[in-house]
């Protein structure tokens, strides 16, 4: 298994997760909710102790070009999820200011979902500029 697959794999792994936890704050604290992302979640992690064990870490691939890839993919990653949670946190504020009758409170599960989405934006966006550099 080559790094870009290795990334490729945990990017959908991760996708997978922020679905989990998404799913979590739209369905709710019920039991069905709890079972969809108990399953979701299992899946992942699974995925993650067999990406590890199949990918070997004895050959990293390390180079500038690489390394400044994936500088280049967590910063965009960073300022994507700062403007998201600005986004998310301008809507709940702007709703009870509208709404004073019912509180809107941000779902616990939002924000989880939310560091999830960006470390799969980071890896896809890292996937992104290797392929953009014509590296393998």
């Amino acid at each position: 298994m080559t790094f870009n697959r290795y990334i490729c794999f945990c990017a959908i792994l991760e996708s997978i997760g922020a679905i989990a936890c998404m799913l979590m704050a739209l369905i709710g604290n019920n039991l069905l909710g709890v079972i969809v992302a108990a399953i979701a979640a299992l899946l992942w992690i699974g995925g993650e102790v067999w990406g590890m064990t199949v990918f070997r870490r004895q050959n990293p691939r390390r180079d500038e070009l690489s390394d400044m890839h994936q500088g280049s993919a967590m910063q965009f990653a960073l300022v994507s999820l700062v403007g998201i949670l600005v986004i998310v946190g301008f809507i709940y504020t702007t709703l009870n200011l509208i709404d004073r009758s019912i509180v809107h409170i941000i779902p616990p599960m939002l924000l989880p979902a939310l560091a999830m989405c960006a470390l799969a934006i980071s890896d896809i966006r890292y996937l992104w500029l290797e392929h953009d550099a014509g590296t393998e």
